[in-house]
């Protein structure tokens, strides 16, 4: 444990620009969590509909999508800082319009121009990400960034909420989500900006010879692991395809679609159990949730760097997802005490965080390295793209046979993720290696 903490503050203190990487996502992650679950509320409560509330969740995905398909070329052509200021301002400012007007057009348009930033800022700092990180700290710098932009979701979402039931109304958050943006941007202005390096589909194909090789310093690698050093992982030859990615995309993907129906639906389950503190009880449970998410990813990456490959805690993250989908239709249906989905919270929060970084991981590690940044963006669009198709599609749901319903759909969503890494490491067995 002291090893692993050394190694983080060097991470934070010896890479330049990499502490101002982790406080500019934090802080325009912030701004995100804050309208998080706070606006799909502030839509149901004024309009009463999940579908509109859902929608909204659906916009600001699939532009956020849309936008992480050309980010890369964007930051070819302007650079990191430039990208990581205008997504803050696009992700915050434009939320202090819902105090002039929330009707339906101006959720969606507002929903959209903040998914341009979002779209923008997660592609770029998780690229930056992997420019920045020296060999064999990739799982460790993912985990820090992942712990700075835990922590401000975790505060972020309880906080908005807590404003709500504070002073009633919506207009304190939607200033504050404002103002927190404008910080991040500020902050990116001290961002490193590297040239990204060259795309390359030219490496070479993986040989006999090259497994050898890769045997050899697996052996050397254990022999380290024994004397109690820090391996790295090596990096073999990668196909010059992105198929590769598949298989960690559909997880990840199915597993955000019951990630848009607890971010979106969550706070109004609780509310209509404690009309008076409702949200408040959600923030709490969404900020355990996200704190468990948050130190989950941070050991996740930390054994990955330290095993030399991605994929280990994969298929656990899924079945405690699985479980937490089954806890929460089991709460809802049984009339149990609301505390109980603390456990819920925690059991989704935690299996989240290994899914979503080990399928980081895993893209990162089978591309060559001049396509990380192609797959920085698929890793973006499956986790964005399934959290709108969950919110809007889960939202139908919800509005059809009850939240409990929609929770139950989220479970079944996360079998097909699990049956999908299940068959790739049947089929792509040569993926496990490092």
């Amino acid at each position: 444990m002291a090893q692993s903490g050394r190694e983080k503050v060097r991470l934070l203190s010896d890479i330049p620009g990499f502490f101002a990487l982790a406080c500019a996502t934090a802080a325009s992650f912030m701004a995100f969590a804050l309208m998080l679950p706070v606006i799909p509320l502030a839509v149901i409560t004024k309009t009463g509909s999940e579908t509109l509330a859902g929608a909204t969740t659906t916009v600001f995905m699939a532009v956020t999508v849309a936008t992480q398909l050309v980010t890369v070329k964007v930051v070819r052509r302007y650079g990191f800082r430039v990208v990581m200021v205008t997504a803050a301002l696009l992700l915050g400012l434009p939320t202090a319009w819902y105090v002039v007007t929330m009707d339906s057009v101006s959720l969606l348009v507002v929903a959209a121009i903040r998914g341009m930033g979002f779209g923008a800022l997660c592609v770029a700092q998780f690229a930056l990400i992997a420019q920045l990180a020296p060999p064999g700290t990739l799982g460790k710098a993912s985990g820090i960034i992942g712990l700075f932009t835990g922590a401000a979701q975790m505060l972020g979402m309880p906080v908005g909420l807590w404003l709500v039931d504070a002073t009633g109304g919506y207009n304190l958050v939607f200033f504050v989500g404002a103002a927190v943006a404008l910080v991040a941007a500020i902050v990116s202005l001290f961002l490193p900006s590297p040239q990204p390096e060259a795309e390359s589909l030219d490496e070479p194909v993986w040989t006999q010879q090259d497994d050898q090789d890769y045997q050899q310093r697996n052996e050397r690698r254990q022999a380290e692991n024994s004397h109690g050093a820090s391996p790295r992982i090596y990096r073999r030859p990668r196909p010059a395809t992105l198929w590769v990615t598949v298989a960690p995309a559909i997880a990840i993907a199915c597993v955000s679609m019951g990630y848009g129906a607890v971010s979106t639906f969550l706070p109004a389950t609780v509310r209509e159990t404690d009309p008076i503190n409702g949200a408040t009880v959600a923030g709490l449970l969404l900020a355990v949730a996200g704190g468990t998410q948050m130190i989950f990813r941070l050991g996740c990456g930390a054994l990955a760097d330290r095993l030399g490959y991605p994929g280990t805690l994969m298929i656990p993250g899924l079945i405690m997802v699985f479980i937490a989908f089954i806890s929460f239709v089991w709460i809802l249906k049984t009339d149990t005490s609301i505390w109980w989905m603390l456990v819920s919270a925690v059991l989704f929060g935690g299996g989240f965080g290994f899914v979503a970084t080990e399928a980081m991981l895993e893209m990162f590690m089978r591309v060559p390295r001049g396509m990380t940044g192609h797959a920085s963006t698929i890793w973006n669009a499956s986790f964005d793209t399934g959290t709108g198709i969950g919110a809007i599609s889960l939202g139908y749901v919800a509005s059809q046979t009850g939240y409990e319903g929609a929770y139950l759909v989220g479970t079944a969503l996360v079998l097909v993720g699990l049956f999908a890494e299940v068959v790739d490491r049947k089929i792509n067995p040569e993926h496990r290696k490092g």
